[in-house]
C-alpha cells in the first residue's frame, strides 16, 4: 500500500525532475511554441501548475468528506482545462511561471495533509490524484522537454 508520505515522497522526486527538465532554459526557450505549434516549456509548466491547483481543491474537498471533483465539473474530459491552464502563461516571464509552479507544489501537498491517512492507497481517489496532478503528470512532461531539448541541442 502506498501512504501519503510515499506519495509525497514520489511527487517531490518527480518535480525535482521536472524542474531539472526545464532548468537552463533562458526566455527565449520558453517563449519557443514546439509542442504542436501551439505550446512550449511555458504552457506545459502552466498546465502542471492549473491541474496541481485543480486537484489540491480536490483534496481539500476529500477533507471535508465531498467528492473531488465540484458539481458539474468532469477532469476526465482534460482539453478544456488544459487550454484554460496554458492561456494562464500568456505575458508571464519564466521566472514568475516557475514560481507559480512551486507555489502550486505547496498548496497541493498542504491539501494532502488535510486528508486523513485512511483515504489513501493503491486504487484510491487521492492517490490516483497524486498520479494525475503530479507523479505520472510531472514524469510525462520532464520526457518531451527532453525529447525536445535533446532534438535542438538545447
Amino acid at each position: 500500500m502506498t501512504t501519503r508520505a510515499e506519495l509525497i515522497q514520489q511527487l517531490d522526486a518527480a518535480y525535482e525532475d521536472y524542474r531539472s527538465a526545464v532548468a537552463g532554459l533562458d526566455e527565449p526557450h520558453f517563449d519557443k511554441k514546439w509542442l504542436a505549434g501551439q505550446w512550449g516549456a511555458r504552457e506545459i509548466t502552466a498546465h502542471i501548475t492549473g491541474w496541481l491547483g485543480t486537484l489540491a481543491g480536490g483534496l481539500e474537498r476529500m477533507s471535508r468528506g465531498e467528492k473531488p471533483a465540484p458539481e458539474g465539473e468532469d477532469w476526465t474530459v482534460p482539453d478544456p482545462y488544459n487550454a484554460t491552464f496554458a492561456s494562464h502563461a500568456k505575458g508571464k516571464k519564466h521566472a514568475q511561471i516557475l514560481e507559480e509552479l512551486e507555489h502550486g507544489m505547496d498548496s497541493f501537498k498542504k491539501a494532502a495533509m488535510m486528508v486523513p491517512e485512511e483515504r489513501y492507497g493503491d486504487g484510491k481517489t487521492a492517490n490516483r490524484i497524486f498520479d494525475g496532478a503530479g507523479i505520472e503528470h510531472f514524469a510525462e512532461h520532464a520526457a518531451v522537454i527532453r525529447l525536445w531539448r535533446n532534438r535542438e541541442g538545447i
